[in-house]
């Protein structure tokens, strides 16, 4: 029941990478450029030697943003990419070898990128998942976001949301920003979005936003053929920076407790997306630690937004325990839809 770790025991090992990358591409059907890169990458044994000097996780994200912040329109490469042209090309064999030349040209730089980065997709369309389970009609809430990246999704509340079901479209909230996300499970959505008391995004390494350099990095990480997720992140940017949010460094558990301790009254909710599978079982069972010491001091919600070994999609969990907690929902991993289990 617990979430998805992507590491290959022995990364020596280029049979055990090439799984893994395989792996990766089968989730990775929402970019076919990624998917070819990929499904090539697998059987190249210098770019599985690449990848697997890459002592971070998932290697492959961290390639292919490396690769995307370093290529320019003037680059062979750009021609698959449709922020840089239009209308970009459709991905083959001839994207792989412009890849490979590009990734080999390059190496040491890249690797440098990789290794010093991690994947902090800051995707403000999951905001749109955690919505319905949120705690409503108990005043102002305290939200905490783990591994919140650039704390994007902390201005949840300033969003707007359209869930399309069978029944038609529901609007809820009245941001500039408007999130789109099917709901095919016909579940109870709120009236309202909630009141955010205060906002605190816990990171191991924070990203600010308002600094270009690292605003560029989370432009990187969106899937090359997602132009409307890179529209609606370059949009909440702008939105974070007229907005206050408390970003702690530090790891999740240590500083969740410290946290929560600092807080005014009121109800807690504590959320996570698509973060926690990048820690070990050690780790998520600290996280649990502390969310079930929080609870027996506070009201305190947890939402989390992982894939899950039983799931194609990204489960959707409620309680103290992300591994043990009740499965509410399935949803697209960048909030896309939703539906039943």
């Amino acid at each position: 029941m617990g979430t998805i770790d992507w590491s290959a025991a022995d990364r020596a090992d280029l049979d055990q990478v090439a799984a893994e990358v395989r792996r990766w591409a089968d989730a990775a059907s929402d970019s076919p450029l990624y998917r070819a890169l990929a499904l090539g990458i697998a059987q190249d044994p210098e770019l599985l030697r690449v990848v697997a000097r890459i002592d971070n996780v998932p290697p492959l994200n961290l390639l292919f943003g490396a690769v995307r912040l370093t290529t320019s329109p003037a680059d062979a490469l750009a021609a698959w990419y449709p922020h840089l042209t239009s209308p970009a090309r459709e991905a083959g064999a001839d994207a792989v070898a412009a890849f490979r030349d590009h990734v080999l040209a390059r190496e040491d730089a890249l690797l440098a990128i990789a290794q010093s980065h991690r994947t902090q997709t800051n995707e403000v369309g999951r905001a749109a998942v955690l919505l319905p389970w949120l705690p409503r009609d108990r005043g102002a809430v305290h939200a905490i976001d783990l591994g919140a990246s650039a704390g994007l999704n902390l201005l949840l509340d300033r969003f707007a949301y359209r869930y399309r079901g069978a029944e038609g479209d529901t609007r809820i909230g009245g941001g500039v920003l408007e999130l789109e996300c099917d709901d095919r499970g016909g579940f109870d959505l709120p009236a309202r979005v909630p009141e955010l008391a205060t906002r605190t995004g816990i990171d191991l390494s924070p990203v600010d936003a308002t600094d270009p350099a690292a605003a560029a990095w989370l432009e990187a990480l969106v899937w090359p053929e997602h132009l409307d997720r890179l529209a609606r992140l370059r949009a909440a940017i702008a939105l974070r920076r007229s907005t206050e949010v408390r970003m702690v460094a530090g790891d999740a558990a240590t500083a969740l407790t410290e946290v929560v301790a600092t807080l005014p009254p009121g109800p807690v909710v504590v959320w996570h997306t698509i973060a926690l599978y990048q820690a070990d079982a050690a780790v998520r069972a600290d996280i649990d630690a502390a969310v079930d010491e929080a609870t027996r001091h506070r009201d305190v919600t947890r939402v989390g937004l992982e894939p899950v070994a039983e799931h194609p999609a990204a489960a959707v969990r409620v309680g103290p325990s992300f591994d043990r907690g009740e499965t509410v929902a399935i949803a697209h991993p960048h909030g896309r839809w939703i539906d039943r289990a």
